[in-house]
């Protein structure tokens, strides 16, 4: 099996994990989606063979739950996708967000919309939704998102900005705790597209088809 690693020091790295189908394989769980540990790897020039492998955490619980399993998904596949280069901080975000899933209280939906918002924070390109970008005033009513500017008030937006209405506005400024799970959902959309507008990356399209 061709595995996916994702490394503190060198980023995505590919390799290979020999015999890891087999029912009573060494190192069956080294290719498991949510392993965290330490590889050992063997070979060169980009084409590398898991030798050992030594488990930290597995986040096994997350299979237990169906939204918290596919959220748990879409967390790796940003992971993957964002991280062509060493992201030692998304990586840290990554597990403590996978943890928050196996072992915490929090809802499913709620945990995403942390992750997505410190994506783009960890970016350098962090999002104040409760104020606008331009003129500084308080935002209370619908918002609208600038590529330039970011968010912004009514008075400040142009033609082409994407619109933020109230409601879901509140959620992210954390202005709004209890609210539906379809809102949350739909602020996670909207996240995700504008990890896409700003970093270029698009995530979560099996996350918000299997949700749906």
């Amino acid at each position: 099996m061709i595995v996916t690693l994702i490394s503190v020091e060198y980023g995505r790295i590919t390799a290979t994990a020999r015999g890891c189908l087999k029912p009573k394989a060494k190192l069956r769980y080294s290719a498991e989606p949510f392993n965290f540990g330490e590889y050992v790897l063997q070979g060169s020039g980009g084409r590398y063979v898991i030798t050992e492998c030594n488990q930290i955490e597995a986040f096994s619980a997350v299979t237990a739950d169906i939204e918290k399993y596919y959220a748990a998904c879409m967390i790796l596949e940003s992971l993957e996708r964002l991280t062509k280069e060493p992201q030692p901080l998304l990586l840290s975000r990554s597990l403590s967000a996978l943890s928050d899933l196996a072992y915490g209280d929090k809802e499913a939906d709620c945990v995403i919309t942390s992750f997505l918002k410190d994506v783009i924070s960890l970016n350098g390109l962090s999002l104040d939704f409760a104020h606008c970008n331009v003129c500084k005033c308080d935002l209370e009513e619908d918002a609208y998102f600038s590529d330039r500017d970011g968010i912004v008030c009514r008075h400040c937006k142009a033609m082409t900005d994407i619109p933020i209405d109230s409601m879901t506005r509140a959620y992210l400024s954390g202005a709004a705790d209890e609210v539906p799970h379809a809102l949350r959902q739909k602020a996670n959309i909207l996240l995700s597209n504008l990890v896409y507008q700003m970093l270029g990356v698009r995530i979560g399209a099996h996350y918000f088809t299997e949700s749906i």
